[in-house]
């Protein structure tokens, strides 16, 4: 069973519901260039994520209930659920989870979590089917009041660490 820490409960569920800047550091397997790049996310239980790039090029994927939308230089792409292996029920687990139900991502992750001394935390989620471990292996998750780091390791051997900073307006 998995069972989240609260104060890890309650800032997942606050960032469900605000927007962050972001900072994104990638390194692709078998590469010692870093990727570096930035730009928002704006969060709406139960609507959407937006995860807009500002930095180097400007480009956005929207998450919404029923697809995922990619707009970039090349114009607009629109991906129905049906395209999306796993989207459909991590997002229908992500918005019970946000209405509450903590038992929400059981029998899809496996969870390790800690408290920090000073206060903080993290989780380490793990996907438990093979078929989605090939595209993510692991995703960290640290912070405090909100989350403010990401590590997320994916199938094919790249690290991808993302820093968080809450936007002023959001609350």
């Amino acid at each position: 069973m998995i069972i989240l820490l609260a104060s890890a409960v309650m800032a997942l569920r606050m960032a469900l519901g605000s927007d962050a800047d972001w900072t994104m550091e990638r390194q692709l397997k078998g590469s010692d260039r870093m990727l570096v790049s930035s730009g928002t996310v704006h969060c709406a239980m139960g609507t959407g994520i937006v995860w807009k790039t500002t930095f180097p090029f400007e480009s956005s994927v929207t998450m919404t209930t029923n697809s995922m939308v990619f707009v970039d230089e090349d114009g607009t792409r629109v991906k129905p659920l049906s395209d999306l292996p796993y989207y459909a029920e991590i997002r229908e687990r992500t918005d019970a989870f946000a209405a509450g139900n903590e038992k929400a991502f059981e029998g899809i992750f496996d969870l390790t979590r800690e408290e920090r001394e000073d206060g903080g935390w993290k989780l380490v989620f793990e996907p438990e089917f093979s078929k989605m471990k090939m595209l993510v292996r692991s995703v960290e998750i640290t912070g405090a009041a909100l989350p403010t780091n990401v590590v997320m390791q994916a199938g094919d051997g790249s690290v991808s660490k993302i820093s968080f900073r809450e936007k002023a307006h959001a609350r």
